[in-house]
Order: C-alpha cells, then structure tokens, then sequence
C-alpha cells in the first residue's frame, strides 16, 4: 500500500532501485515543467524527500538519529536517554550549548528553513501552469501544508526563523542578507499555509497514498502550532473540528500496541505517518536498531546498535497495568550467550538496561535486514486531539468539567487504567498535572515531549532535576535556563547574513 508513496520519494532522491517503477524524465525542462497534473504531482512528490526517515547521517526530518526531529526533541528531556554519552550525555544534560562550537547537530536542522523557499517557488510555479484549475488547488494546498510542517518543526525548535519574500525570490541573482520574522509576521505564514491546504485537500487518501498529508494532517499541524504559541481558545475551536471527524475518519483503535505494527498501518487513528520500507535503507525506519541491544532475540535479519533507552526513573512513573509499557522491555535472552539480562543483571561492557530500559515501541518487520525496518514512522494521531481537547477546555474555563475528564479517561482506559481519581481533578493544576503525565504515557518516542514540558512550564526544572542528580554522583554540570526552551541560532548563519539574523536571547 506504500509502493506508489515510496517510489516518488525513491525517484525524487536520485537513487530507486532496478526493482521498482520509473517515470521517464527525458522531455522535462525549466520551460515546460510543470505544465500538466502529472506535473504537478512530480513535483509535489519531490518535496516529500526532506520528511523521510531517511538512514544515518541523511539529514531527513523524522531520521532516527540526532539530525531527526522526533529522536533530538525527545533527547534533550526526562523520557529518553542514549548510551553512546559525549553529545547525546550533552544534549540529555543540557551541557555544551552554545552557538559556536556545540557537539549538537542544530546546524542540520536549522539549515532546513531553507526549504520554505523551495516549497513557496513550487507553490508559484503550480499556480502558473497551464494545468487543470482543481489539480492546481490540489497540489498548491499539498505544498502549503508541507511547507506548514517544516514551518512548524523550525518554529518549535527555534521560533522564527528567516522566510524569503516573492519580491526576494524573484531575484534569484542578488543576494539579500534575510533577518528572521517577527512572531507576528510567522502567525500569519502559518495561518495562509495551513488554512489554504484545510481547504483544499482530501479528508482521505486511497491506500496507493499512504503518507500523503491530509486535511486531518494540515490541522494537526496548525494544531500543535497553537499550542506552542499558547493560543488555546483558537487550538480548542480546531481540535473540536477534528473531534467532528470522529467515526467517520479517525478513531481510537481498541489495541494501543498495534498501531505501531506492520499489521496496524494505515489505521484510521494515525492522522499521518512516513511510509517506511525495509528494502531501500535510506527510507527505512531505524528507530528499532537504535534502541534494540545487537544480542537481543528479534527477527532472523534483524540487527540493532544498542543505543536508546527510557531511563529508570521515567519507566517507574508508568503504572503496573500500563499496557502502553507492554514494549519497554527490561529483560531479554541474549542471542549470543543465551544468558538473561536485565535492569538487575545489566550485560557486562554495556549500559542500556544499566541507563534504562529498552523503548522498541514499533513492532516487528518480518522482512527486516539488518538495521532497515519497513513499519511506518507515527506522527500524529487521533488520541492527541482528545488529549488537546482535554487541556483547552480547562486552561481555557479554568475549571475541570466532566468533558475534559471523560477524554482523558477514554485513554486511560483503552491503556488498561482506571478513571482519574479524585485528586486528580480536584483542581486545575492537579488536572493537568495529571494530564502531562498521560500524555508522556501515552505518546513516548513519538517527539511530543519537549514541547509538552516546554508548555506545561516543567522542561528546564526536569533538566536540573538530573543535573543536579548527575552532580551528586561526581559530574560537573551547570544548571539550564529558561533561554533552553528554544535552542541557539548556529554562529555561522548568523555570520553569513552579516548579523541581519539575530541570536536567541540568552545565548
């Protein structure tokens, strides 16, 4: 159900396989591309390219090492943890940030704005072609909600960043140094994005265009944007719309764990997911090799690298009959010496279940080889609009009614928990306090969490919690500041625009 996806991402990359489909690219030119719908859809299908799961060292959004997005949000908070320590010890600790000379990749991800640039001249050149009027809104809107999802991603990890004007692109000779937007200026970019692409794209996709993003998709994305500007009566009146579609696009699936199989994709709670495929290694999902030990008893092929784990005291704060923990596994039979390892009896000469416990949330690929899984990558789904609801109307009315209640309880109980009790809903704090507890429960490994503890004020206090714990058995750290809730603007950016890009304040 991916092949049509994942061959437009191949032939985009420069590097399909003899095995798969072509397209013949001989009588495309400047002067006449794109001009038909099937234009249009090439170059639309290009775009794709920059949100794969890319393989190591790629650069891709949602790749599994520390140039993705999901991996490097998550790192940097109480929920994950890597064993291979200098940077990811750095990043983990909030060590070593600064805009000079950082072990953290923040270039690679900066580096990304862009492609705002990129996607607005595709936008320009569709609009100019002589292709159908319909395909054309089609594919514009597909482009703005793309380019609403890398706005975003910048956004939450830098705030604004620089943005070309058409005026400036139309001079693609001369070099103007860009400053970044105002705040003001990036609400209204996000705002025309991803309205334009709520408007103009499908509710749903056939299967052949799994991955494709979706109404649903777009207003997720404008979605979490609110959230991270705080913006909830707004964020409240989306969510609801997308609460609307319940039943007839989105559901909460019955069984928590089988959304991240091979056998649940495409199931109507994922609102969007990257096509993965174990056969082409830069569009397969890695996540499991990076979390699984190299000894561990997985499938036949299946290698891992022994790196990401959920550090004890965050495995502790999930609750017994917790079917959400069912794949956070703390013991295993190595396949190399038959012996039993645990958080008790850590393999000696490593540090996984010694840091903390496996996360191997995506099931198994029976086709996987080596470190290439084919089970897609989750991004967003149906149970963070309940949750999304949930928290608005309370930070909104300022008291806990039934209705936020009922929601979160819909997924505790599909998790196997019981209702909130009664302390939990006595007040405001204690609701959503309780809340970002559900929520790291229930969306770990998915790069939800820093933005969470950002918006719920707890990202730099649990940062010193473990710096101050790391100082107490020996280390030498100092302490995070709130400027960490967005990360530095790399040096040499802001050099080569002759400062007209200004730093973070704080750094």
């Amino acid at each position: 159900m991916k092949k049509n996806i994942l061959i437009a991402i191949c032939m985009s990359l420069g590097l399909a396989s003899c095995t798969l489909e072509r397209e013949d690219y001989t009588e495309i030119s400047p002067d006449t591309f794109p001009q038909t719908e099937t234009d249009l859809k090439l170059a639309v299908n290009q775009l794709y390219s920059n949100f794969t799961a890319g393989s190591w060292g790629t650069n891709t959004i949602f790749a599994a090492d520390n140039s993705g997005y999901q991996t490097f949000s998550d790192m940097g908070t109480d929920l994950l943890w890597c064993c291979w320590e200098w940077e990811w010890d750095k990043q983990y600790y909030h060590q070593g940030w600064n805009p000079v000379d950082s072990p953290l990749p923040v270039w690679n991800h900066f580096t990304h704005y862009q492609f705002l640039s990129k996607a607005r001249n595709t936008i320009r050149r569709i609009e100019a072609s002589s292709a159908p009027d319909a395909a054309k809104a089609l594919y514009a809107g597909e482009v703005h909600a793309l380019r609403g999802w890398m706005a975003l991603y910048l956004f939450d990890l830098f705030g604004p960043v620089p943005v070309a004007s058409d005026e400036v692109l139309d001079q693609p000779e001369e070099f103007i140094y860009l400053p970044r937007l105002s705040e003001e200026e990036y609400d209204a970019m996000m705002e025309t994005d991803l309205r334009t692409a709520i408007a103009a794209l499908p509710e749903k996709r056939d299967a052949s265009e799994l991955g494709r993003v979706t109404k649903g998709a777009a207003m997720m994305m404008l979605l979490k944007y609110y959230m991270i500007r705080s913006k909830f009566q707004q964020a409240e009146t989306l969510a609801r719309e997308l609460m609307a579609m319940e039943g007839s696009v989105y559901n909460l699936q019955t069984d928590y764990n089988r959304i991240f199989t091979i056998e649940g994709e495409g199931n109507d709670e994922i609102i969007l997911q990257v096509p993965c495929t174990s056969t082409a290694t830069w569009l397969a999902n890695h996540v499991t090799a990076e979390c699984m030990p190299g000894d561990y008893p997985w499938t036949e092929k299946g290698k891992g690298w022994g790196g990401f784990v959920i550090p004890w005291d965050y495995y502790d704060t999930f609750d017994a009959a917790d079917v959400r923990k069912q794949n956070i596994i703390t013991s295993y039979t190595s396949t190399d010496d038959g012996q039993v390892y645990s958080r008790e009896n850590p393999k000696a000469g490593t540090t996984q279940l010694k840091k903390g416990a496996l996360p191997l949330k995506y099931g198994k690929d029976p086709e996987m080889t080596a470190e290439h899984s084919g089970v897609d990558v989750v991004i967003y789904r149906y149970s963070d609009v309940l949750l999304t609801v949930a928290e608005c109307i309370v930070r909104n009315g300022g008291s806990v009614t039934g209705e936020a209640i009922n929601l979160v309880n819909r997924i505790r109980n599909r998790a196997g928990l019981s209702n909130l009790d009664e302390t939990q809903t006595a007040s405001k704090d204690a609701f959503l306090e309780a809340l970002l507890v559900e929520r790291g429960h229930e969306f770990w490994l998915e790069g939800l969490r820093r933005q969470d503890l950002i918006r719920f004020g707890k990202y730099v206090e649990y940062a010193n919690k473990r710096i101050e714990s790391a100082n107490a058995a020996g280390a030498n750290y100092y302490p995070a500041t709130e400027a960490q809730n967005r990360f530095w603007i790399p040096q040499s950016f802001i050099d080569e625009s002759k400062s007209a890009i200004k730093q973070n304040p704080g750094y």
